[in-house]
């Protein structure tokens, strides 16, 4: 995800300060996607830098920096628009850690009972996350946030998914289906 896309949608809204940013910020999607004060104006800086938003107002506080009211330039809401009707691709890496052992452990090194214990392994984190999920899914319906729960149902559809890859990852590479 990219931050930067979301400050400028917030920006878009109306000329606010970091702090307001990621107030927020937090109330759309601190609970899936948390960031750091100090990520917040980092990104506003590089935006600022990139000509994709500029200071609106500058407040003085008595005994505190000054405040900061950061506005979307026109080349902001173009980039915001863009990203907002590009489609994302797919977000699977063949350079994955998981599977470089996996990759490791058939052809390289020939061990077959490794293999197995990590296939369980694997398994039991994968089932580890889904109920957590299923968890989060839950207190996402009872609070009415059809937002977060739609993006949870993603998240757990692609969690089974992996667990069914696991299941061909054994059948496959231990069951005698080959390399």
């Amino acid at each position: 995800m990219s931050i930067k896309h979301v400050l400028l949608a917030l920006l878009a809204e109306e000329p606010i300060h970091g702090y307001e940013l990621k107030k927020r910020y937090d109330e759309t999607l601190g609970s899936l996607w948390p960031v750091q004060q100090a990520q917040i104006y980092n990104n506003l800086r590089l935006l600022e830098k990139d000509g994709l938003v500029e200071l609106d107002a500058r407040i003085e506080q008595e005994n505190l920096p000054d405040r900061k009211h950061f506005r979307l330039t026109e080349a902001g809401r173009q980039e915001l628009e863009h990203w907002t009707h590009t489609p994302v691709q797919s977000s699977r890496q063949l350079k994955d850690d998981f599977y470089l052992k996996l990759t490791t452990l058939t052809s390289v090194l020939d061990q077959p009972d490794v293999l197995s214990d990590l296939l369980w392994q694997q398994r039991a984190v994968y089932l580890q996350h889904l109920r957590e999920l299923e968890r989060a899914l839950s207190d996402a319906e009872s609070n009415h946030d059809a937002v977060t729960a739609s993006l949870l149902d993603g998240a757990i559809l692609h969690t089974e998914a992996d667990l069914t890859w696991l299941d061909r990852c054994e059948t496959r590479l231990l069951a005698g289906g080959g390399r």
